[in-house]
């Protein structure tokens, strides 16, 4: 098979293009050549400018928006007011200015984001991520004020990425923003689900949980949502700000006990979930919902990201498979599951034949044991680089959509089956840096992490797998 060559949006999107290229063994040069572009197009796709001003129009006095899950049809009467956060929220609101004239916004960024321009209309502000600081609180302080300003006949639209728990993070009342630092930081390192975090972080939170759609009431709030959790649940992405929380207090207290953490969080934060267990069985007996007024549409996700990469696969004369958008598990013990795919189409030419792209989305974990950095990408690749060995014709890259992977500056890594030989002459133990859950210090030291910088975006990962 011959490859399609260079790729100008992956020379564009990875800083150390030429180096990953130049680590390679001459036959393996054009696979992962093939793999950057097929990783570059996933993220090209999931561009939040771009997704919503295709999704968003205005026909006369009426807005309309077409998603992956819904449709809108909302008539423009009063003013329009905007809050954007999340790690796509620049490129949303640079769209939407375009669209609709904006009475009043803001926009909350990740610190050292700044990148592209800035929408005129917008309040900037930059908060902190993963764990958030007095900057959340500030930013969800001035979200909650924009939202209790709507009157009936207005539009209050929420435009929401990943990266949103924490920009916007101010805790339930009797709880301090130590609170919740403790728990999340405690939870990120115990190898728990997005899901189960969210589920968490909605309820001990002043904002999350459908609770910035109920401070905009009686106004319509238009939620226009890129996803960044499996299989879309409006009301896990970014905790679910602007849609009934359908997790209860019991799941919150579930998630902690599973990952041996109850124990260890603030007492405050145990007395307040063991309250709130007690007002939502009398809220379920009455039957009350908190939000009338909100509709949240999907405008992008890890479908729309994992279809693009296959297709550029395709493009470059693979034969594909678009194997799930729900990859979950043990980023390490996953990895085992895609070589065995390769071994089943080297050998036996399924389930499909080569020359072959298996692509998957989704978002595995880790669970840290040992003192290194890295991410869930990095050590999926070096789990997989173990395991393909002096294969040759065998590559697998991964990276996080969003430009960053764990603990970490790089967005992923890339490996084929020269990589531990590669390793091995530089006196680099695998095996070590995987039990020290050191990945990033791995690649970085085999200039094969992936760097890339925030890409202004967030669908999950997307994994991809070459076998010629």
């Amino acid at each position: 098979m011959e490859g399609k060559g260079k790729s100008e949006d992956a020379s564009k999107l990875f800083s150390n293009y030429n180096e990953i290229l130049a680590n390679s063994e001459k036959s393996e040069r054009r696979l992962r050549e093939d793999a950057l572009a097929i990783l570059a197009s996933a993220v090209k796709s999931a561009d939040p400018y771009g997704l919503v001003c295709n999704r968003v129009r205005v026909e006369g006095r009426k807005l309309k928006v077409s998603g992956e899950n819904a449709t809108a049809d909302v008539e423009l009467r009063g003013k329009v007011r905007v809050v954007a956060f999340g790690k796509a929220s620049l490129g949303m609101a640079r769209a939407i200015e375009e669209i609709l004239s904006v009475d009043e916004g803001i926009v909350v960024i990740p610190r050292g984001q700044r990148c592209g321009s800035h929408p005129k209309s917008f309040e900037v502000l930059e908060a902190s991520h993963p764990v958030p600081d007095e900057s959340s609180v500030h930013a969800a302080e001035k979200a909650l004020e924009i939202a209790r300003k709507c009157e009936k006949n207005d539009i209050f639209i929420a435009l929401i990425s990943g990266g949103g728990s924490s920009l916007l993070a101010k805790p339930a009342e009797g709880l301090t923003l130590e609170d919740k630092k403790a728990v999340t930081e405690l939870l990120l390192r115990s190898g728990c689900t997005v899901s189960e975090l969210n589920v968490v972080r909605k309820k001990i939170s002043a904002v999350k949980g459908g609770k910035l759609a109920e401070a905009a009431m009686p106004a319509k709030t238009l939620a226009l949502i890129l996803s960044d959790v499996i299989g879309d649940p409006v009301d896990a992405i970014a905790s679910g700000p602007t849609a009934e929380d359908t997790s209860t207090f019991s799941e919150a207290k579930g998630v902690l006990e599973k990952y041996g953490v109850w124990a260890r969080i603030p007492e405050s934060v145990r007395n307040f979930i063991e309250r709130g267990l007690a007002e939502e069985e009398e809220r379920r007996r009455k039957h009350e919902k908190r939000i009338s007024n909100a509709q949240n549409i999907i405008i992008g996700n890890n479908l729309v990201a994992a279809r693009a990469a296959e297709e550029e696969a395709r493009r470059r004369g693979y034969n594909t498979l678009l194997l799930t958008t729900h990859l979950e598990g043990e980023s390490r013990e996953v990895a085992k599951v895609f070589v065995a795919v390769a071994r089943d189409i080297r050998r036996y030419g399924i389930p499909i034949k080569t020359p072959a792209a298996v692509i998957a989305g989704g978002e595995t974990t880790v669970s840290v044991v040992g003192t290194g950095r890295g991410g869930r990408n990095q050590e999926f690749v070096l789990s997989a680089a173990i395991r393909i060995a002096s294969e040759e014709g065998i590559v697998v890259a991964s990276i996080g959509t969003d430009g960053i992977d764990g603990v970490s500056e790089a967005a992923g890594a890339i490996a084929d089956g020269f990589t531990l030989k590669r390793a091995k002459d530089a006196s680099l133990d695998a095996e070590a840096f995987l039990r020290n859950n050191d990945s990033y210090t791995f690649f970085s030291m085999l200039n094969d992490a992936l760097l890339t910088g925030r890409t202004g975006t967030n669908v999950n990962d997307i994994a991809v797998l070459l076998v010629a």
